[in-house]
């Protein structure tokens, strides 16, 4: 019954991820190997929060590890036991990993990120809840914090975002340092710590092939509504199944459309899967140019926070001057789509050639760092050779993985040994400083 169970669970779950065609990401600093033992000594946790479509370490059903759990060499897919986080916490790197909404906003994966890290309920805030007609309260994460204790807010952590992760953990260290305005308003006392702002206690935030800026592949898939057929599939499986049938839980039980806390069952609702499409408070909208765009309006740099972002470049020019993948797979459509925009205005934004160039669903202009943090932003290695000192307050854009997808990096195909050497490179660059 248990091994049946797991197969339902990966068949559910398989068909969702990649009905929207996004796997998840990571990435490293350059070609150097390093061991364990160069690793510098830091205490500071490191939180590792997946993408769109991802799960973590509260999916007990999940057939494999997200964190280096799965190769993929552009059309072939296999699935390890390659657990990242198990060998950087046996190797003396304090290590999790989050299990936020999979297709939720970046808001409410903010604030599930939270509630997880402090042991407490989920609150999505007042003014942000009653603005996309959802409740303001979700699943309780009491007496199960992520980090086994309630985070106490004065322990500096590290936090890292693959493909969507990465707004997520940008608006959440935003909201740590700077709080937001319109929920202390909307609740005074009773806002939660994550709205209230004066947190210093982000060390790095980093990002891995992230769509920053947005992606043109989120306004092609917005624009055919699979996002309303995602909430129509989550409401339709909680409906009969509950969450026990998939390999994680959607989250939207404060949209109505999963169980919500202590409810084995969800009840089928149109409306409420209308609102989840329509309020945009979801990824598919976070993601798109002018989703990303009002976001970003959110979300500012912490001054006394490192910032890394890592990109990956899979694509070339074909014959006729536009971008194809060097090597095919699941992504040529969608890097064909990427190279079709360019030179055409999306929601204001000009497609640049660095819009056509891609991992093949997340554009190059967009994974190397917010437009708005451009003019301040630095080149990793350039600045390292120079022997500038790397600073807080700014990023630090790593020079391209060449040929790598961006579902490589489950994997990480490609990398010179191993997944393992991979992390270390990652790891020794956050704990240099």
């Amino acid at each position: 019954m248990k091994t049946t169970k797991k197969i339902i669970s990966l068949i559910l779950a398989l068909t969702l991820i990649f009905t929207v065609a996004v796997v998840p990401a990571f990435a490293a600093e350059d070609d150097g190997l390093l061991g364990w033992e160069d690793l510098t000594e830091n205490d500071y946790p490191f939180v590792f929060v997946h993408g769109m479509g991802g799960w973590g370490a509260y999916e007990e059903n999940a057939p494999m590890p997200y964190w280096g759990g799965m190769s993929f060499d552009g059309l072939n897919m296999s699935v390890g036991d390659t657990n990242i986080v198990d060998i950087l916490t046996e190797n003396g790197i304090e290590t999790y990993e989050a299990s936020v909404g999979p297709f939720s906003s970046a808001w409410d994966r903010a604030c599930e990120l939270y509630a997880q890290l402090t042991g407490t309920v989920v609150d999505y805030g007042a003014a942000h809840s009653e603005a996309h007609n959802h409740d303001r309260y979700g699943y309780s994460y009491e007496g199960k914090a992520l980090m086994g204790e309630n985070w106490d807010l004065e322990t500096p952590i590290n936090i890292m975002g693959h493909s969507f992760g990465g707004p997520t953990v940008r608006l959440f260290a935003s909201l740590m340092y700077y709080g937001d305005e319109a929920e202390i308003a909307a609740t005074g006392d009773d806002t939660s710590p994550l709205f209230t702002g004066g947190h210093d206690v982000i060390h790095s935030c980093t990002t891995f092939s992230s769509p920053n800026d947005g992606t043109p592949i989120a306004d092609f898939l917005v624009d055919l509504k699979l996002i309303a057929l995602i909430a129509f599939a989550g409401n339709l499986l909680g409906t009969f199944f509950g969450d026990e049938v998939m390999m994680w839980s959607l989250r939207f039980g404060h949209f109505g459309i999963t169980p919500k806390e202590g409810e084995e069952r969800a009840k089928f609702n149109l409306c409420n899967i209308m609102n989840f499409y329509r309020a945009n408070d979801n990824c598919g909208y976070d993601m798109t140019i002018d989703g990303a765009k009002e976001l970003n309006e959110k979300i500012n740099v912490a001054p006394n926070t490192y910032y890394y972002s890592y990109t990956a470049i899979a694509t070339e020019d074909n014959c006729v001057g536009m971008q194809k993948l060097s090597t095919p797979s699941m992504f040529s459509f969608s890097s064909f789509i990427l190279s079709a925009y360019e030179g055409k205005t999306i929601d204001g934004v000009k497609m640049t050639k660095e819009w056509a160039i891609s991992d093949g669903i997340v554009p190059y202009a967009s994974a190397k760092c917010p437009m708005k943090d451009i003019d301040t932003a630095k080149n990793y290695s350039e600045a390292v050779g120079a022997g500038e000192e790397i600073e807080p307050g700014r990023w630090y854009m790593m020079d391209p993985l060449m040929d790598f997808q961006h579902a490589s990096y489950m994997g990480v195909i490609g990398w010179p040994t191993s997944v393992e050497d991979f992390y270390v490179n990652y790891i020794n660059t956050v704990n240099s400083r």
